[in-house]
């Protein structure tokens, strides 16, 4: 289950054919990201539980004014053709219009998603998303208390951190998981352990496991938590 992150778009453009991407769902049996914001219900009949999982696209907050940090602005006009538009793809229809449609998408999902939460009746429900645990905090926060959200899944840092039970995030629990990135790293990995890895996540009815496993094979940390409906 995949979501777009800033540098699908272009990173520093938004025209880097991001709408591939989608369409490679229907060539693969393995790739499923059918459109920019979708949800999965996945049961487990023979455990009785289910998992409500919500994919949306939160590249809003790399979307900046045309003149705004040029190497890290996907709509910025320094490296974007000023005939680029995604139209045809339902996407920014221009350079002048992008930081807006970007800040409209962001809107309309938040009205879906908490529209979505409130109709879920699965034991568990988790976003997956590309912007890192700490942007929107408020908000996700809110939707953990009002709507039930257990797990927040996240990415764009380029190291692992478990954010077990948030005060930042209302008691959230949420996850960075940013070890795909290549030789980049935030820190050398012999200054700071957690740069590369992946996250174990053992789920039933009851609890929630996760486990932050470095490239070397430790489990530098661990939480459970429990469903909140």
């Amino acid at each position: 289950l995949s979501v777009l992150g800033n540098h699908d778009w272009g990173g520093r453009y938004f025209n880097a054919g991001w709408d591939q991407q989608i369409a490679y769902t229907w060539a693969s049996e393995r790739w499923v990201m059918p459109a920019p914001y979708f949800s999965v219900h996945v049961d487990y009949p023979d455990q009785d539980f289910s998992a409500d999982i919500f994919m949306i696209d939160s590249n809003v907050f790399d979307a900046e004014d045309l003149d705004k940090d040029s190497e890290h602005n996907i709509c910025g006009a320094l490296h974007t053709p000023t005939t680029a538009s995604c139209t045809a793809a339902g996407g920014p229809p221009s350079l002048a219009e992008c930081k807006s449609w970007f800040q409209y998408f962001w809107e309309l999902q938040k009205k879906w998603l908490e529209q979505k939460l409130g109709e879920s009746k699965a034991t568990w429900q988790i976003i997956n998303t590309h912007f890192p645990c700490g942007h929107e905090s408020g908000w996700y926060a809110h939707l953990h208390k009002h709507h039930g959200l257990d797990l927040l899944v996240t990415g764009h840092r380029h190291e692992q951190e478990l954010w077990a039970h948030s005060g930042r995030l209302g008691g959230l629990t949420c996850i960075v998981t940013g070890g795909g990135g290549g030789i980049t790293s935030e820190w050398s990995p012999e200054m700071k352990n957690s740069q590369y890895g992946f996250f174990d996540i053992a789920i039933s009815k009851d609890k929630m496991f996760l486990e932050l496993i470095n490239h070397e094979g430790q489990t530098l940390t661990s939480a459970t938590i429990h469903p909140k409906h």
